[in-house]
């Protein structure tokens, strides 16, 4: 059987169509993809992405750890998260995630949901020395808040300002009710606004323990309870990926609909968030890549941090020298036509790859897709065809991201 979040319940009030992703039964749409896809893009969307694997790392030894098995550089600075691939030794992708330090000596790495049983035993089979790994992926849930409104939003929740953290930056806010809101059950009214809490230049302050006990409140009698954010997301628009643990995550869920009704926010499945994703070119872990890529065939040598020693790191060296690897590239249909994962893209003289992804792009109306192409045919401005219901319909490979 497959697992739940503790937003189910929620989530089949709500009318959602569910589907089977990752070992995890999660809405697929609540109203519709398409007007989903384009109130991210218009407005503010909440989406449970609660299936995602959560694991601390942590120990005297834990950045070291994580950076020698990173494509990517960790950040030893507290309130910095990082996006990066994690390798094995012949330099193909394990998983793609995003490491948080929450100090320098514990991190929280977000991983895929498919993939984490291999990544918990991986990470575990490795460590060495003062490093601990705890998946807390049950006890934690992950909610992204996202849409051009979405730091507006948030912001009526904090005294934090977190409409001025940057891009992968990191905090603990006081998440409570705002005036007039929705109050956590029991909570005495919200106080007085309280002095804003400092998000940069950290100093020896620690970041709140996100390992709550599963069921017991963190919060206190104002009704505000402490509150990991991440300035991440996967739809390419501004937003935030908050951490509840579980206890709290169905009283965060409600208040940001309540509060965001005036802004339009809308309940996001897992179909739109697939479509945002795909027009700013982000990789989806189990179909643009499934183990047997490296981050150089997949777009992603932006991702490689070659001046440091990692795992995998002499085997990227030498594919990077051959250059004779396929290429993931971005395909845009010329015309009608929807390309589909699997479907196959020809060039003059027969085959040359595979659409890993594909979609008709709510916000462009037009079919894209992301390819795996053989070397020396991913150029931009190439055309190709692509084999869709029998028939050889025409696309041209074009700069990613589409929009």
């Amino acid at each position: 059987m497959a697992d739940r979040t503790a937003l189910y319940d929620a989530h089949r009030a709500a009318g959602a169509r569910f589907i089977e992703f990752g070992g995890w039964e999660m809405p697929l749409q609540f109203t519709g993809i398409v007007g989903e896809h384009l109130a991210v893009r218009s407005s503010v969307g909440v989406f449970d992405v609660s299936h995602m694997g959560k694991l601390l790392v942590e120990g005297r030894e834990a950045h070291g750890f994580l950076d020698g098995h990173s494509a990517n550089a960790i950040p030893a600075k507290a309130g910095r998260a990082r996006y990066t691939h994690l390798l094995r030794e012949d330099g193909t992708i394990l998983d793609d995630v995003i490491a948080t330090c929450l100090d320098p000596d514990r991190y929280l790495v977000v991983c895929n949901a498919g993939p984490r049983p291999a990544v918990v035993a991986w990470l575990g089979a490795r460590r060495r020395g003062d490093v601990r790994v705890t998946d807390l992926t049950g006890a934690v849930l992950c909610l992204a808040l996202q849409g051009p409104r979405a730091p507006e939003l948030l912001q009526r929740f904090t005294s934090s300002d977190v409409i001025a953290m940057r891009s992968f930056d990191a905090a603990v806010i006081r998440f409570g009710p705002p005036a007039e809101g929705v109050r956590r059950p029991g909570a005495a009214p919200a106080p007085a606004p309280a002095v804003p809490q400092e998000i940069k230049g950290w100093g020896s302050t620690r970041m709140a323990d996100p390992r709550a006990e599963p069921g017991v409140s963190t919060g206190d009698a104002t009704g505000e309870v402490p509150l990991l954010v991440t300035r991440t997301g996967y739809t390419g628009e501004p937003g935030f990926e908050l951490f509840p643990h579980e206890g709290e995550g169905p009283w965060v869920w409600e208040s940001l609909l309540a509060e965001g009704a005036d802004l339009g926010i809308q309940r996001i499945g897992l179909g739109a968030r697939d479509t945002l994703r795909l027009e700013k070119g982000y990789l989806l872990a189990g179909q643009d890549f499934d183990g047997r890529q490296t981050p150089l065939e997949v777009n992603s040598e932006w991702v490689v941090k070659w001046d440091r020693p990692f795992v995998g790191r002499e085997a990227l060296e030498a594919q990077r020298s051959r250059g004779d690897y396929p290429r993931l590239v971005g395909l845009r249909m010329e015309g009608r036509g929807i390309p589909r994962h699997g479907h196959a893209v020809h060039g003059e003289r027969g085959p040359v790859g595979t659409v890993t992804s594909g979609t008709l792009s709510p916000s462009l109306r037009v079919g894209i897709a992301l390819a795996s192409l053989a070397p020396f045919h991913g150029d931009v401005g190439t055309r190709v065809r692509i084999e869709i219901r029998g028939g050889l319909l025409a696309a041209e490979v074009v700069r990613l991201p589409f929009l």
